[in-house]
């Protein structure tokens, strides 16, 4: 492949989103998250490196980014990241699904270092010891450092307005108001931090995650044709997931911090009432108030959480969370304390597999 120059980059480790280095690509787009094949360990370094293009190996889940204008100079500056001069790592050429990319696999330091024990079955770093499993609170800083500049940004050259990532459990959570939407010609803002939070699920515990990742011209809560509710849907047909979990963010005009919503009566859950069990009982652990299920049924228009069990048959519960737990730089206490709730109610629900009666 010499010639060719790509236009975008792969990365599948601190140079993603959240973790220690994504701060280096904010001259970036991110297209998608892809996997390519290929095989990925984790370095006596604490990090993780690739070998791409091994068919028989796991694969290797990463992001694809657009490159800004000036490239060449651009990648310069990420190698001396890398540590390519020093052997770490080296800058490779990659195509897959008609796409060339560049990509840093292990350079002469770590190559012939990686044993098998060192493989990462799942291809996916956010299983691994990364920095959203290690510690949360920063990942979540600087997720939200980088996924702020797409608050606004319109779709374009076909990218779509969601991120997917793949999970292993039968959890899906789902942040539709991640980014700037529109309901009823009025744009509404964005919801900030839930993106994040969906992440860590995704990392700690294996879930599902969909989240919107550039401005929305109809509110995925609110609106039935929307392709958010597209992408939910096609999750839902194409895997086995047992609960949505869709988060939200609310103001501070209420003195209770969480609100589940599953419909006028609990319908959503489909017979599964020990999910809102679970949810009270998780909050009263950590201490959060929280607040009736009446506040925010979920149940006016065809919300995500109603769409999830009219359409599909799935358990679903809406969790609303307010601005006071949502505020990390200001109130990080607060913000632990809410992840903790969440690795606990969602977590409850994977590991007792209580859905589906």
């Amino acid at each position: 492949m010499s010639g060719v120059r790509p236009k975008a980059l792969f990365v599948y480790g601190t140079l993603r989103k959240g973790e220690a280095r994504s701060g280096c690509l904010k001259p970036c787009r991110l297209s998608r998250v892809v996997k390519i094949p290929g095989a990925l360990y984790l370095t006596r370094f604490g990090y993780p490196a690739c070998v791409p293009g091994e068919p028989s190996s796991p694969g290797i889940w990463g992001e694809l980014y657009d490159l800004p204008g000036d490239s060449e100079s651009f990648m310069e500056e990420i190698d001396r990241v890398e540590g390519v001069g020093e052997g770490f790592f080296s800058r490779s050429v990659a195509r897959h699904g008609g796409d060339f990319f560049y990509v840093y696999e292990a350079g002469p330091k770590i190559r012939g270092k990686t044993r098998g024990e060192d493989l990462l079955e799942s291809g996916n770093w956010l299983f691994g010891p990364s920095l959203s499993r290690k510690d949360p609170f920063s990942f979540a800083l600087g997720f939200e450092s980088v996924h702020e500049r797409y608050y606004r940004m319109e779709p374009e050259d076909g990218r779509g307005e969601t991120v997917y990532l793949e999970g292993e459990s039968p959890v899906l959570v789902t942040c539709p108001h991640s980014t700037v939407h529109v309901r009823m010609g009025k744009p509404k803002r964005h919801e900030f931090y839930t993106a994040a939070l969906g992440t860590i699920l995704h990392s700690a515990l294996g879930c599902h995650c969909l989240y919107a990742d550039r401005r929305q011209e109809t509110d995925p809560n609110y609106s039935d044709d929307c392709g958010f509710k597209d992408a939910v849907g096609k999750i839902l047909s194409e895997r086995k997931i047992e609960l949505v979990v869709d988060l939200h963010g609310t103001g501070n005009e209420r003195p209770e911090d969480l609100f589940p919503g599953a419909g006028g009566d609990g319908e959503f859950l489909l017979g599964n009432a020990d999910v809102l069990r679970g949810f009270y009982s998780c909050a009263e652990k950590r201490g959060i108030p929280a607040g009736s299920p009446d506040v925010f049924p979920a149940a006016r228009q065809m919300t995500v959480a109603k769409f999830a069990a009219r359409r599909f048959s799935v358990p679903a519960i809406q969790v609303e969370i307010s601005d006071r737990l949502r505020m990390p730089k200001v109130r990080e206490e607060e913000f632990r304390n809410l992840v903790g709730f969440l690795l606990d109610f969602v977590g409850k629900a994977c590991r007792e597999r209580i859905l589906r009666p």
